[in-house]
């Protein structure tokens, strides 16, 4: 059974959704564009920071799904360096999961030199 992303018509909706945020982006950019030029330097207004975060926003979601599409679902594989161990199983020479053998070592905070 094929996953949704990997229709085409999918592939078209997903790039034509990339074109219309790449649009969105452009005309938050030019609004705020214009606010700037009647604004000082040091005064931008909330109006103006929330147009720049949807403007990047916009515009970069937009030019994700429109370059790349469907192959944003793809699925990859990670290096076995970078990957999760599952529990209990480590390669560290002790644990803190309240095992005191491994331990034995290392300074326990109690005493009179702690």
């Amino acid at each position: 059974m094929k996953k949704w992303h990997e229709t085409h018509a999918a592939n078209i909706g997903l790039r034509a959704l990339g074109i219309v945020l790449v649009g969105i982006g452009w005309l938050f950019a030019l609004r705020l564009h214009h606010m700037a030029l009647m604004t000082g330097p040091r005064d931008p207004g909330a109006l103006m920071i929330i147009l720049s975060a949807a403007t990047f926003l916009s515009a970069s979601a937009g030019s994700a799904l429109l370059f790349v599409g469907p192959g944003l679902w793809e699925t990859v594989e990670v290096s076995v360096r970078w990957r999760r161990l599952p529990p209990g199983v480590s390669d560290a020479p002790f644990s803190f999961e309240g095992d005191s053998e491994n331990l034995a070592g290392l300074p326990t905070g109690k005493g009179p030199g702690a």
